[in-house]
C-alpha cells in the first residue's frame, strides 16, 4: 500500500480537524478501508477529499445534479494520475469510498433535496462505475453514525479548508482553495501575517508575470486575440490579497509574449 498523504499534511488534518463529527467517522473505519486498497487512501485524505466534494455541493445546491457524473470522472482520472500501477477497480473503490462519505454526509441533512434526491443520485453514480464487493463496503461506511443535521450545519458555515487556505468570499472557490495549497506545498507563494499572500516564484525569484499566469490558471482566464473568453479576472481582489498592481495587463503581457516563458511549464504542470 502506498501512502499518498505525506506525515505533516496527517499531522495539520488530524489536530484541525479533530473536533468535526465527520472526520471522527471517516477515522474510525477509514484505516480498516485503507488496509484493503493499495492506492494508500489514508483517513485524513479521504475526510479531505469529501471535503472538497461537499463544499462542491455546497457551491452548486441543486444544480449539482447534472454535474454529479463529471465529479467521479474527474476524481477518477486524478487518482489514476496519482498512481499508474494500480489497477481500475482499485481506482474505482477509493473514489467509491469518498462517494460513499459524501453520501453519508448529505444523508444526515434535513432537506428533502440533499438527503433523498441527491444521494440517490450520487449512490447511482457509484452503481454505474462498480468495484468488488461495493454494496458490502458501502454497508459498513452507511453503518457509522453521523449526528442528524450535520450537513445543515456544513452548508451554513463558510467552507472548511483543510490546508488552511483563507480567502475573501469573492475569491473563495474549491478550485482556488485548492491551487493555493498547492502553490503553497511547492514554495511558489506563502502566506503572510495580515492575511494576504506573496508570490515568491518558481526560482526564488518571484514575478507579476509569474503570478498573473498562474492567478489566470486558477480563475480560468482564457486568452484570445480580442480579449478574455474565460470567466470574469478578479483582479482588483487579487491586487489586494497579493499586495501588487495591475495583474490583468501582466497576464496579457504573458500570453503576448513571442514565445512561451520556460516558467510556464512548471505552473502547467500544478494542472495537469
Amino acid at each position: 500500500m502506498n501512502q499518498r498523504f505525506q506525515n505533516e499534511e496527517i499531522r495539520r488534518v488530524a489536530e484541525q480537524y479533530a473536533g468535526n463529527e465527520l472526520y471522527q467517522a471517516v477515522c474510525s473505519i477509514g484505516s480498516q478501508l485503507e488496509a484493503e486498497l493499495e492506492f494508500g487512501l489514508c483517513p485524513e485524505e479521504c475526510f479531505v477529499e469529501t471535503l472538497e466534494l461537499l463544499s462542491v455541493i455546497a457551491e452548486k445546491g441543486e444544480d449539482i445534479l447534472p454535474e454529479v457524473e463529471d465529479m467521479w470522472l474527474r476524481k477518477h482520472n486524478e487518482y489514476r494520475r496519482f498512481d499508474r500501477h494500480v489497477g481500475d477497480d482499485e481506482i474505482r473503490k477509493a473514489v467509491g469510498i469518498v462517494f460513499g462519505f459524501t453520501i453519508l454526509a448529505t444523508d444526515s441533512s434535513r432537506h428533502r433535496f440533499y438527503r433523498y434526491t441527491l444521494s440517490k443520485r450520487l449512490m447511482e453514480t457509484i452503481a454505474g462505475h462498480p468495484f468488488s464487493a461495493w454494496p458490502e463496503t458501502l454497508d459498513r461506511i452507511f453503518s457509522v453514525p453521523l449526528v442528524d443535521g450535520w450537513f445543515d450545519a456544513f452548508l451554513d458555515e463558510e467552507p472548511e479548508d483543510a490546508n488552511g487556505i483563507k480567502l475573501p468570499k469573492e475569491l473563495n472557490t474549491t478550485r482556488a482553495r485548492k491551487y493555493f495549497a498547492k502553490a503553497i506545498e511547492l514554495q511558489y507563494m506563502m502566506p503572510t501575517n495580515n492575511g494576504k499572500y506573496r508570490w515568491t516564484g518558481t526560482n526564488d525569484r518571484g514575478s507579476t508575470a509569474e503570478l498573473a499566469y498562474f492567478l489566470g490558471r486558477v480563475y480560468n482566464y482564457k486568452y484570445t486575440t480580442s480579449g478574455n473568453a474565460g470567466d470574469d479576472f478578479p483582479e482588483e481582489s487579487l491586487n489586494s490579497l497579493f499586495d501588487v498592481k495591475r495583474l490583468y495587463s501582466s497576464l496579457t503581457q504573458v500570453y503576448n509574449a513571442q514565445k512561451p516563458q520556460r516558467w510556464r511549464s512548471l505552473i502547467d504542470s500544478m494542472f495537469e
